[in-house]
């Protein structure tokens, strides 16, 4: 009786798509606003990025990346490369930044991120053109690199 009361809990709740999309859409979101307040202080940001050590135009990057990224997330588009630039992106961050105050937001952004990228989009997206087989994007889903 426990373990059918158990199983039956756990079955319910195995949504790997529906799990993927929370994921993607609140690590988007927290990209996206953060990205949004850069760009809305352009020059500040930049000057940030100029006295941390990096060329200023790192800035206008980073905050473009951030709100483009951001939405493409959000909305499950080309999700393996944005997830992979923001996983380097915290990675970076965490080297710069997050040590002083121990492994903290930046680094489970980046963990986040990466899993993300090795995720892809799900069935919730905007654009779900990853292969279910091998992960392509410009595979048609018959030949593909699936390894079997």
């Amino acid at each position: 009786m426990f373990t059918d009361t158990v199983n039956g809990i756990s079955r319910t709740f195995y949504q790997r798509s529906l799990g993927l999309l929370l994921l993607r859409v609140s690590t988007g979101l927290i990209f996206f606003l953060h990205g949004w307040m850069k760009v809305n202080a352009l020059a500040h940001t930049a000057a940030m990025f100029g006295q941390m050590g990096f060329p200023m135009w790192v800035g206008y990057f980073i905050a473009w990346l951030e709100v483009i990224g951001g939405l493409a997330l959000i909305l499950g588009v080309f999700t393996r490369l944005f997830g992979l630039l923001f996983g380097i992106e915290m990675l970076v961050a965490t080297f710069v930044v997050g040590f002083g105050r121990g492994l903290g937001l930046e680094f489970y952004l980046a963990m986040v991120s990466f899993a993300i990228a090795l995720m892809g989009s799900g069935a919730f997206s905007a654009y779900p053109k990853e292969c279910r087989n091998c992960g392509g994007m410009l595979c048609d889903g018959e030949v593909c690199l699936a390894v079997e």
